[in-house]
């Protein structure tokens, strides 16, 4: 027998009101969806996800009250001659027998940091770098302000045919670059598109012009050169912008009578010629040369890693293989020749004369003052010194394509990390104020134009001290590329004390 529902009149009523109570709530939420104060919240909140990281790297990490001349170290006082002495210990290395041009020293002491089988191990009991080195610039909170001016801007108005790129691709042979790999493909996928862009990487192979790389380097370095320098360019010559064009220009100017060699097949053409002629014409020496990659690590250890590149059965990884292929030419060029090494976004402050089988510390402990991190965006080795075949070797036997920093930087402080104290390598070991006086993070600050007397007083203290106690300054490229370069600020006056090409033309726009 069923049983029967019973309804009623107030049954009834009730499912009719909890019916509207539930449209009800729907119909309120689809409004304030669409209300504009949740949609001005809603975007807010994804804005700050979005921006979160940048943000927050750019917030001050000291209070807000404190005054400039409490964060910033002021350069030091002429009276404080035992701290000056110990700077310039720690900064200056033992002359180098192949350069034939010699400086007067105002400090009668020269400490090397060595390792040899009669010293402490280098890596575990480091000269103590003074108590008070602390980094040069800390991050305050950035204001937003406008940008009045860049020196990129300036050189490009006063040199314009030089440094755009005004050439054609079928003029000067000008090709996009084929070593950045497609992103988000699988390994397999990767591997499948570097076989068959194999036959375009001319870098890998040896051709007529770059089979006489070699003749070309010692005519070249033959030119009474007091240091050898030389950096490294595989992009298009159309990349090579004022950033890098003052990275030469100030090389050039502190160290007049050396050579600077450019290992770089776009800039080794017509147009390349012409990106340099500035410097040539007020008789420095630079030359662009195309590189013999074959010929570079033959009888090394990465001749086997060039060989396997080169047959693709190794993975370039999904960084291009442009950043891999400088980080192993520096370290063959090094070994095979000597000299110095370096980056093209530095600026050059000093004479490097003097400098003898030595890099650079990028970050020190503050408690125990020894490195933490090296690297080699500037590398100072006689020819054959045993470390870069420890470096070559390194390269090929743990190459990784996929972790950034892995073949460079990182590899340097793994390996000088393992045999550094080997006894005969005298390696030197300079602090981060040498090349790399403000970090990754804080070098923003330097850009900005002063905004009271206080910031303008901090300008003149900074540019004093970083004229005086760096060789150089890093820009680390991937964090300033964009940034103006504002009037007054530290890196305007800097540049304008320490660039010769672009010296006439800009201080007539001050």
């Amino acid at each position: 027998m069923s049983t029967l529902r019973k309804f009623s009149p107030y049954s009834t009523l009730m499912a009719v009101r909890k019916t509207s109570h539930k449209t009800f709530n729907y119909r309120l939420l689809n409004r304030t969806a669409k209300s504009p104060i949740f949609s001005t919240i809603a975007f807010a909140a994804i804005f700050f996800l979005v921006y979160a990281d940048s943000i927050i790297s750019n917030l001050s990490v000291y209070p807000a009250d404190i005054r400039i001349s409490d964060i910033f170290e002021t350069p030091q006082a002429p009276d404080e001659a035992f701290e000056e002495q110990t700077s310039k210990e720690i900064l200056v290395a033992p002359q180098t027998p192949k350069i034939e041009a010699q400086i007067q020293s105002t400090s009668n002491t020269k400490t090397q940091i060595q390792s040899t089988s009669n010293i402490v191990p280098l890596l575990k009991t480091q000269e103590k770098i003074e108590e008070n080195d602390r980094p040069l610039l800390t991050t305050k909170v950035e204001e937003n302000s406008r940008s009045l001016f860049t020196m990129q801007e300036r050189i490009q108005e006063n040199s314009r045919p030089l440094l755009t790129t005004q050439a054609t691709n079928e003029e000067e042979g000008e090709t996009p670059d084929p070593l950045i790999p497609p992103k988000d493909v699988t390994r397999e996928e990767r591997m499948e598109w570097f076989r068959r862009k194999l036959p375009e990487l001319e870098v890998l192979k040896s051709n007529d012009l770059s089979q006489k790389f070699h003749g070309r380097v010692l005519e070249f370095f033959n030119k009474q050169c007091t240091i050898q320098f030389f950096m490294v360019w595989l992009s298009p010559a159309r990349s090579f912008g004022p950033r890098e064009f003052l990275a030469a220009d100030t090389l050039l100017k502190a160290n007049s009578q050396a050579c600077l060699m450019i290992i770089s097949r776009s800039l080794d053409t017509g147009y390349g010629y012409r990106i340099l002629k500035p410097l040539l014409d007020r008789g420095f020496k630079v030359l662009a040369v195309t590189p013999d990659l074959p010929f570079l690590v033959k009888d090394t250890p990465a001749e086997v890693w060039l060989d396997e590149m080169k047959s693709g059965t190794k993975d370039p990884g999904h960084i291009p293989l442009s950043n891999n292929l400088s980080n192993l030419i520096r370290l063959a060029m090094l070994y095979k020749y000597g000299g110095i090494y370096l980056d093209t976004d530095f600026i050059i402050l000093k004479d490097f004369t003097g400098l003898r089988n030595a890099v650079g510390a990028q970050s020190i402990d503050q408690v125990t003052k020894k490195w933490t991190r090296l690297n080699g965006a500037i590398m100072i080795f006689d020819i054959g010194h045993p470390i870069l075949l420890d470096f070559l070797q390194e390269f090929a036997t743990t190459f990784n394509g996929n972790k950034w920093g892995h073949n460079g930087p990182y590899l340097v402080s793994r390996v000088i990390e393992r045999v550094g104290s080997t006894p005969g390598y005298d390696l030197t070991i300079l602090r981060p104020r040498a090349f790399y006086p403000v970090d990754w993070i804080k070098i923003i600050r330097l850009f900005k134009k002063p905004e009271t007397e206080e910031e303008s007083q901090w300008v003149e203290d900074m540019t004093l001290q970083l004229s005086s106690g760096s060789y150089a300054i890093h820009l680390w490229n991937k964090r300033t590329r964009a940034l103006a370069i504002e009037e007054g600020s530290v890196m305007e006056r800097v540049i304008a004390e320490h660039c010769a090409i672009c010296q006439d033309n800009y201080n007539s726009q001050i």
